[in-house]
């Protein structure tokens, strides 16, 4: 599985080690890939980047998204609604929502079927 992550947080790169372990994490967003993971507090940042994942994704493939939690305190102007709502208009879906860590949460995206 090819693998590439984008602002990873360091805790959240230690509770990924185990699960990584098998997969060829690359640091150069080149070619295809299985699995895009942006993490992000910026709407300006999303809106940027979004688009380029989705032009880097496997045709079975999956991108996350995540942003800091309301609870978590961090500034950010990203919250659920607005991943799902660019998602959706470069036309993926969501399918899962999921808390990542105690500070972010995320959002699951994969390419429609037709």
């Amino acid at each position: 599985m090819r693998v590439h992550f984008l602002s990873l947080p360091e805790e959240v790169k230690e509770d990924l080690s185990v699960y990584l372990a098998e997969a060829e994490v690359s640091k150069t967003l080149k070619g295809k890939f299985d699995y895009l993971h942006l993490f992000t507090k910026e709407t300006a940042e999303l809106e940027k980047k979004f688009p380029v994942l989705v032009e880097h994704l496997a045709e079975k493939g999956m991108i996350w998204i995540s942003w800091p939690k309301g609870s978590s305190k961090v500034p950010t102007d990203v919250n659920e609604n607005l991943v799902r709502e660019i998602g959706l208009k470069l036309g993926i879906v969501d399918v899962k929502v999921c808390a990542v860590s105690s500070v972010w949460s995320g959002l699951k995206f994969y390419r429609r079927k037709i």
